[in-house]
């Protein structure tokens, strides 16, 4: 992990059983004292879930929340750190899955090195293929998981934590996600606190083999930007056009919306494409007659082709609420 990462020789990746969220909830309840206070910048599902961990674990925090269709605005996270000298730490999404959007984490590292805050990112949906730069003087730790970009089963959590935190004395608020009472356990002992799932373990060791033989990050990045740009000159040629601005979208994830005004029900268009066998799952949008596509995982083009040849083939104006009656395979 630390490889897959680019770390130096001051960063620690501590795993522990569970999927995303588990990893989130360790990082914010292992290495926030009772006197830290955190500022969570929120433009989105997986920056809001922080708040509801903060505020279930009582944790001290604030948040400013943002449009959901752009990125963190920094002049404002800039002025509400001069504003409240109180702040100890940052948090945020590097991508919010909501709309499909990228953050300026960079930025944001740089606006709290300079106010002196640490910073704590969710890396779940990025990780292994947008870059962080783990050098950044205020960066203190990322969550991620096994899955999405590494393409392994999710199950398996892991906190990167910069050693120097490890340090610091914190009170355990859980016992489970207890980071450093599981980091001591693997240096002292050499085995997990609490016993993870074995064939979990073995399925990330191969897909993480898998990622580092076909190139790393810089090869998969350039995988998902193929996907990316052939689903969405696809999709174009169905009337689809993204709802965000190209500056703040990454080859994850896109929400998309009709131009001709037409109207679906996702979950019959999830039902034909079940009917096709295709277990892809379209997911809809915030934003009124939207639709969400990812591209993560182990996907094809043809896959991508076989997602268009759906929508093609359906008369959105006078068939959508017959897809009951249409033929399967």
């Amino acid at each position: 992990m630390l490889k897959i990462a680019g770390c130096n020789r001051h960063w620690s990746a501590i795993p522990l059983q569970g999927s995303d969220a588990f990893a989130v909830e360790a990082m914010l309840c292992s290495l926030l004292t009772a006197t830290d206070h955190l500022l969570i910048v929120e433009n989105g599902n997986y920056s809001g879930r922080m708040a509801e961990i903060c505020h279930i674990h009582h944790i001290r925090h604030s948040i400013m929340h943002f449009d959901p269709t752009r990125g963190i605005e920094l002049n404002q996270v800039a002025l509400a750190l001069e504003n409240d000298r109180s702040i100890t730490h940052i948090a945020a999404a590097h991508f919010e899955k909501l709309y499909g959007v990228k953050n300026d984490i960079d930025g944001l590292a740089q606006l709290a090195e300079m106010h002196g805050c640490r910073l704590m990112v969710d890396a779940i949906t990025t990780f292994g293929l947008l870059p962080l730069n783990y050098a950044a003087p205020a960066l203190a730790a990322v969550a991620l998981s096994s899955s999405n970009c590494l393409h392994a089963p999710p199950g398996i959590a892991f906190v990167l934590v910069c050693k120097s935190e490890l340090a610091e004395r914190t009170p355990p608020r859980t016992f489970s996600l207890d980071l450093k009472a599981q980091n001591r356990a693997l240096e002292q002992h050499g085995h997990w606190r609490i016993s993870p799932s074995l064939s979990m373990m073995q399925a990330l060791h191969q897909a993480m083999e898998h990622y580092l033989q076909q190139g790393g990050r810089e090869a998969r990045y350039q995988l998902y930007c193929q996907r990316m740009i052939y689903l969405l000159k696809g999709m174009a040629a169905l009337g689809f056009r993204p709802c965000i601005e190209p500056q703040y979208c990454a080859p994850l994830l896109v929400t998309l919306a009709a131009q001709d005004d037409q109207h679906f029900d996702i979950d019959k268009l999830n039902e034909y494409l079940r009917q096709r066998q295709l277990v892809m799952r379209v997911t809809p949008g915030e934003a009124a007659g939207s639709l969400r596509i990812g591209v993560i995982g182990e996907l094809s083009l043809s896959d991508i082709d076989s997602l268009l040849n759906v929508f093609r083939d359906l008369d959105w104006a006078e068939r959508i609420d017959n897809l009951s009656e249409l033929p399967s395979g």
